[in-house]
């Protein structure tokens, strides 16, 4: 049952000053209607307050509207812990006098303002040493680039002063957002898990390393068989390798703790196929088109094609699997229209095998892919 709708003061007042005089059927005299009315106005406000308190409180419940305490204690529930701040850990060299070790805890300070601390130690060696050091401020701010040069904050007469970065060993990241911690622990929520159903299978094939997109789908040809088609965040066009199937495979079947298979249930065995993509020739008719305006159209159009992807409806509780001549035309728009340019048509071509189609609708394991983008200039 949804809460009721919360009057105003006004409305609280009024109520009150009604019930007041009915009980007491008191029409006069003034004073003390008077008195009734100031009597109200103080209530009303206290009333106000409980409703929003009961209001504030019911929000809780839920993690769509929970506050950020309610949210990571309901989040803690169902095992989703907000993603923490991550430390910068660099590579460098550090040049100075032979056969000196660095001591651990020396201190370096970047361009980005962040000091970096000697967290493994290293002996030079003709005249240089590498070493390790961490962030003191986590987050992003901590990233450089490499050949970037940290100067010393409290000089040793053993080292030259500076230290070079040679790599990232760990790229530093902020917090987790709110939004995208309330989107995974709603998530969680909504999703029945019983060891076996879809919402397990993509639990378990998400935490195989960089997987960041699973479908787990019945095979309609083998009873019992379950095919899951799996993404990957660092390869080209997030199709995953053999070896991360591999992975893939036994992130499935095996408990990553005891290396016992308690997760895929007895049957047949688990299928993983990695993701393909479809690829697409677009064709743009372009009014007051500019080349700045044709590349921020790309860049919007790829975006929406290649982000689109297949709907399960057991996982998933938005639709995105349509790529359509009607989405390319109001995504570019949305980009040409403010800087005076006009799509005034898009045509839609599936390469294999090569058809004009007014739209797409992504099946299984299928994403979109833009294989070129022409544009027709339109007088």
């Amino acid at each position: 049952m949804p809460l009721p709708t919360i009057p105003t003061a006004t409305e609280i007042k009024a109520r009150i000053i009604s019930d007041i005089e009915d009980k007491l059927n008191m029409t006069t005299p003034a004073l003390f209607k008077s008195f009734n009315r100031v009597l109200a106005g103080a209530i009303a406000g206290f009333i106000l307050l409980l409703y929003y308190a009961i209001k504030f409180t019911y929000d809780q419940i839920f993690p769509d509207k929970a506050d950020e305490v309610a949210l990571n204690l309901a989040g803690a529930l169902v095992n989703i812990l907000r993603l923490p701040a991550e430390f910068t850990v660099i590579q460098a060299d550090v040049t100075g006098v032979n056969a000196y070790f660095i001591p651990v805890g020396t201190l370096f300070r970047g361009s980005n303002d962040v000091v970096y601390k000697i967290t493994t130690g290293a002996t030079i060696t003709l005249g240089t040493a590498s070493v390790e050091l961490t962030a003191q401020e986590s987050g992003e701010i901590g990233n450089l680039p490499d050949s970037t040069v940290l100067d010393i904050v409290q000089p040793d007469a053993n080292l030259d002063g500076t230290a070079t970065i040679t790599a990232t060993n760990t790229s530093g990241d902020d917090q987790e957002s709110l939004d995208s911690y309330r989107t995974r622990v709603s998530a969680e929520y909504k999703k029945r898990r019983t060891g076996g159903a879809p919402a397990d299978y993509e639990a378990w094939g998400l935490e195989a390393p960089n997987f960041n997109w699973i479908s787990p789908l019945d095979d309609p040809d083998t009873a019992g068989e379950v095919i899951s088609y799996g993404r990957v965040d660092n390869q080209t066009d997030g199709i995953p390798t053999g070896n991360q199937l591999t992975e893939l495979h036994d992130s499935m079947n095996l408990d990553p703790d005891t290396g016992l298979r308690t997760r895929h249930p007895v049957g047949p065995p688990s299928v993983e196929l990695p993701i393909t993509r479809f690829p697409f020739d677009i064709e743009i008719f372009l009014q007051n088109g500019t080349g700045p305006i044709e590349a921020d159209i790309t860049i919007s159009v790829t975006d929406y094609v290649e982000t689109q992807e297949p709907f399960n409806s057991a996982i998933h509780f938005i639709r995105k699997d349509t790529i359509s001549q009607g989405g390319i035309s109001a995504i570019a728009n949305d980009v040409a229209n403010p800087q005076s340019a006009t799509i005034t048509a898009v045509i839609l071509t599936q390469v294999t095998p090569t058809q004009i189609v007014q739209s797409y609708q992504l099946f299984g394991g299928e994403f979109g892919k833009v294989n070129s983008i022409t544009y027709t200039p339109v007088a």
